[in-house]
């Protein structure tokens, strides 16, 4: 690698691009020759094919036509009778056939018993009528089969059963019995059918040594490579050897047979083919196989052809042959055309390498342009060298300005593309974004140091004055307002000494240098320091109307610009809130500081409270104190008068029991509610009236009244009215009885109210005259 980079550029053209193009046109022509293999080796193997498949239908149609002769004699021995007279027209049919046909060795037809016989009940036994030659002669003969029974393994049965043509596979047979009059031949079976019945079997025995003749005169591809026929059972019917012909092919090629699975494929008329070697020549052969379907049978035979791989791969390797002289050709006229190529190129780049090296120094002369006037590439080279002089010239230029401090200074891309310049307005815009950043950072620092110097100032303010609350708050309000440079301030602290009517108290404030003396209660959740307080968020409004006093704020009726309410929180616990005024609009750094100082403030009014809830604690403890002292000796008197009062309330408690149980057993007694309806009686209600408790609870008084009209009566109407003002009502009372008898008692009525004054209830006492006389 470190050697071709000291090529010149013309050892380097020709370098690379032979060394690509040689590798290019070595795989190009690898990949068709290849391809051109493939397809002269495909075509070779179709062709044996063909010729395969050729030699398979010339066959094919020959036992064709000797099967669909046998067809028709069964299908003409079909269309008769089956009486007696016609046994003679069968026989002249069989005989015609076997006469104009000379492959055929036989003709014959065999009968069901019970097909022509009436009186033959049996569905087996059967008698046979056959033609058949020996030598030029044709002979006659008739033959009765299988009297005792069906073979059952038998071809016949077989067909009997399925009722479909069939061929045989070849075999040896002679009608003479001897060797020497042996023929080999197939058996064309067609079904005779009478009625949807089997009625018999008629057929040809077929000659097929004639296919060996055909066999031997096949020379396929220029009489290289051979051909042979194999029946249905892999037998041998033609092949040049003919001592093979009768012979299976699975015990003259037995291992071939076995690895290629010849016998099973020609079974189920496939038609394929394979390379193998050759059990004939042992040379590596391509083997081509294809069905040979005979009529509606399902046992077909295969005709094979067989040619030598070298005589296949003979033109291949020819191809292969050309396809390398075209390209060693075509490589060396690239060659030569590739070198004066380069040289073209080369010459005119050296030229421009030389500008380039100057350009490298930092040497921008104008005598450094070049003067180039071909319209090609290099062409376009020299003219972007010359622009590149001009445009780092430009770039120099603004370089200086910018270095001279100038950062307004113009400088024109050369495209979108132009780096160098795109890296100098970058730097230009990043020197004006620090000169910009370098005063945000001032304005910052002075940002904080003015919040830092605050709060240190504020920490001092707090830890002054911590045990007077008005103090501590006007000096912190006072300090706030002067250091943000507002116009009104104040604080406003929760008064909580009343947990049913808490409330927050401006307790301090500060307009305009001076102290204000204002008092104002602000319900929680009214205006805006109520709402700030529920809600514990700041609130900060830059358009406040200009009747401040509509604002429900806290601070009367100035006209602010911006106004900032601030809640006191610390640990999640609000004690007031901080509101401040000016006619300047507060800035975000300004809001976060008043937040930190309020967050401070809450602090030191939490720990003041505390402190002045304590000093009144203890104050309000030792005052306690002495109180207790004076009401123990209080309370040692009154519990002296309470123990006599309680002897005195006992004595007279028995004397009222004796009292009352003694008006219960003299008195009738009776409560009912302000409508009237009775509520409880005693037990000589019932002595007097008749009636017993549970009979008159619920019901109006009017039940013991004699005038039914009461409702309407002026003293019934006087009598609640009386007893509604407290007054008591007693006088002589005529009363009815259960029983509807009369009564006059003597009684007294109460009315009784609640601890409210409302009327509850009246009482009532009666005693009867009469008997109270008497008594």
């Amino acid at each position: 690698m470190k050697m071709f980079s000291n090529f010149k550029i013309q050892g380097k053209l020709l370098f690379v691009v032979l060394s690509v193009t040689f590798i290019t046109f070595s795989f190009s022509l690898l990949y068709i020759s290849f391809r051109m293999s493939r397809k002269l080796l495909s075509d070779a193997k179709q062709l044996v094919e063909i010729q395969s498949s050729r030699y398979a239908n010339q066959i094919m149609n020959d036992l064709n036509y000797d099967f669909e002769l046998s067809e028709g004699m069964a299908y003409a021995l079909s269309t008769y009778s089956s009486s007696e007279n016609n046994d003679s027209l069968f026989n002249e049919i069989m005989k015609q056939f076997i006469e104009k046909n000379p492959n055929f060795y036989s003709t014959w037809v065999s009968w069901e018993l019970s097909a022509i016989n009436d009186s033959y009940y049996n569905d087996y036994g059967r008698v046979r009528f056959t033609w058949y030659r020996e030598g030029d002669i044709i002979r006659y003969k008739t033959d009765t089969m299988d009297l005792e029974g069906d073979d059952i393994k038998g071809l016949y049965y077989n067909i009997k059963v399925q009722k479909t043509n069939a061929l045989t596979n070849p075999y040896f047979f002679s009608y003479s019995g001897q060797k020497k009059d042996e023929v080999l031949e197939v058996s064309a079976c067609i079904p005779i059918i009478w009625n949807g019945k089997f009625a018999g079997l008629a057929g040809a025995d077929i000659v097929v040594d004639r296919f060996q003749e055909l066999i031997s005169k096949i020379k396929p591809n220029q009489n290289i490579g051979y051909s042979f026929l194999l029946a249905n059972d892999g037998m041998f019917v033609g092949h040049p050897n003919a001592s093979w012909v009768g012979k299976s092919i699975s015990e003259v090629w037995s291992q071939y047979n076995q690895e290629q699975g010849i016998s099973e494929l020609i079974k189920k008329g496939e038609a394929f083919s394979h390379q193998a070697i050759d059990p004939v020549s042992g040379e590596l052969s391509y083997f081509s196989y294809t069905p040979v379907i005979i009529g509606k049978t399902n046992t077909p035979w295969s005709m094979a052809v067989v040619v030598p791989m070298d005589f296949i791969n003979k033109e291949v390797v020819e191809s292969r042959l050309t396809s390398l002289f075209v390209g060693i050709f075509g490589l060396l006229i690239l060659s030569i055309v590739v070198y004066l190529l380069a040289k073209s190129i080369s010459k005119p780049l050296k030229k421009n390498t030389l500008v380039l090296q100057q350009i490298s120094t930092g040497n921008l002369s104008d005598s450094l342009r070049l003067d180039m006037k071909s319209k090609d590439e290099i062409g376009d080279i020299a003219s972007a060298i010359n622009t590149l002089i001009e445009g780092l010239n430009a770039t120099a230029a603004f370089a200086r300005e910018i270095g001279n401090g100038n950062l307004n200074a113009d400088y024109n891309l050369l495209s979108d593309n132009d780096v160098l310049g795109k890296a100098l307005l970058d730097m230009r815009a990043s020197l004006k974004k620090a000169e910009q950043e370098e005063d945000i950072r001032k304005a910052e620092d002075e940002k904080r140091n003015w919040s830092t110097v605050g709060q240190a100032k504020f920490a001092d303010i707090l830890r002054m004055n911590n045990d007077n609350m008005e103090v501590l708050s006007f000096n912190i309000i006072k300090n706030l307002v002067n250091y943000l440079e507002a116009n009104q301030g104040g604080i406003f602290i929760l008064n909580d000494d009343n947990n049913s009517d808490m409330y927050l108290e401006l307790i301090a404030c500060y307009a305009y240098d001076r102290k204000k003396f204002i008092n104002k209660r602000i319900m929680i959740g009214e205006g805006l320091v109520g709402a700030c307080f529920q809600e514990q968020k700041t609130i900060y409004l830059t358009e406040v109307p200009q009747n401040y006093i509509h604002i429900t704020s806290g601070l009367g009726m100035e006209d602010p610009r911006s106004l900032l309410i601030v809640p006191l929180i610390v640990n999640e616990e609000i004690y007031g809130v901080l509101e401040i005024a000016s006619f300047k609009l507060f800035e975000a750094y300004q809001i976060e500081f008043i937040e930190k100082v309020a967050e401070s403030i809450a602090s030191t009014i939490s720990g003041v409270k505390v402190n002045i809830r304590t000093a009144m604690l203890l104050q309000q403890s030792q005052e306690q104190a002495e109180e207790m002292k004076a009401q123990e000796e209080e309370m040692r008197q009154n519990m002296e008068e309470m123990h006599a009062t309680q002897e005195e309330m006992a004595r007279k408690d028995n004397e009222l029991n004796i009292q009352s149980e003694a008006i219960n057993n003299l008195m009738s007694m009776m409560e009912y509610d302000t409508a009237g309806l009775i509520i409880r009686v005693n037990k000589n209600f019932e002595s007097y009236y008749g009636y017993s408790e549970t009979e008159v609870i619920g019901k109006h008084i009017s039940i013991l009244f004699d005038n039914k009209n009461f409702e309407g009566s002026k003293n019934y109407n006087d009598f609640w009215n009386m007893l509604r003002s407290g007054k008591h009502i007693s006088g002589i009372l005529k009363r009815i009885r259960k029983d509807n008898s009369s009564i006059i008692v003597k009684g007294i009525t109460n009315p009784v109210f609640d601890h409210y004054g409302n009327f509850i209830k009246v009482v009532e006492f009666t005693i009867d005259i009469h008997n109270s006389n008497q008594k």
